[in-house]
Order: structure tokens, then sequence, then C-alpha cells
């Protein structure tokens, strides 16, 4: 749980094996047999599910200075779930390139060193909880919204 608390605050792989005394091959390792007990693939997901089963503490709640639009809120839900690129694609009836911009503005929006890190802002701000699941097919995103 060190190496998700690592992640999700903003880490990447170096600086998280770095921090904690570590190679970052084990700090990869680690990470996929998280994902493997979470029942998850890939690193936003692994947070997310950490945070859902409290594995890792939440992060504090705070308001966001400004709003979110519902393509913003979608794609956040989105990488929390763990879907790919082309799956975020799929579902917002875009394409590849252009749900790659969306995750980059969106990470450049919100300060995120990488998607792991926008999933911990994203429970930070109200925007991601324990409603969200992934069906395999279908994604069910419950939207919080922060008032």
């Amino acid at each position: 749980m060190r190496v998700a608390r690592k992640i999700a605050g903003g880490m990447d792989t170096a600086q998280t094996a770095f921090e904690l005394a570590i190679t970052p091959g084990t700090v990869n390792v680690q990470l996929a047999n998280m994902g493997r007990k979470l029942g998850v693939s890939g690193r936003a997901a692994i947070v997310h599910a950490s945070y859902v089963a409290r594995q890792i503490p939440r992060p504090e709640q705070e308001s966001f200075d400004g709003e979110f639009t519902e393509i913003e809120v979608q794609t956040w839900n989105l990488i929390a779930s763990g879907a790919t690129v082309q799956r975020i694609a799929d579902v917002l009836r875009v394409s590849r390139a252009t749900a790659r911009v969306r995750i980059k503005c969106l990470r450049r929006r919100l300060k995120a060193s990488s998607d792991a890190h926008l999933v911990t802002l994203g429970w930070r701000y109200g925007l991601a909880d324990e409603s969200l699941t992934d069906t395999g097919s279908e994604m069910t995103i419950a939207v919080a919204r922060s008032g």
C-alpha cells in the first residue's frame, strides 16, 4: 500500500522507488500484484480501487475553484475505472487523438502529474466515489457533484 499511496500522490515509478528505497522493478511488480488482488488493471484503476476498498486513506474533500464540464467528469470517471484511451474514445464518441487531448487538458487544468494522480484529485473534489463501477462492456457512472 506504500507504493499505491506514492502513485496516488503523483509520483512516478522512479520517484516512488527512490522514496521507498526499492527498485523500479519492485514498484512495477507490487502494482501488478495490487491490480490482480483488486481485480483491476492500470495505475489509475489501482488507485481508485484502493480508495474504494479503503486500502489507502482517502484525500480530504476540498472545493475546486471553478466548474467541471460533463465531458470532463465523464473522462475522469472513465480514467478511474481503468478504461483505455480507445475505450474513452469509444464512450465519448471521439477519435483516440481527441481522447488523448481531453485527458491531457484535464491533467493540465488540475496540475495532475499522472492519470493516477488525476484519480486522487477526483476524490478530493468529490467527482469520484465508490459508486463508480466498470461492468466490462458497459460503464456505470454515478457522478457525485460537489455543491
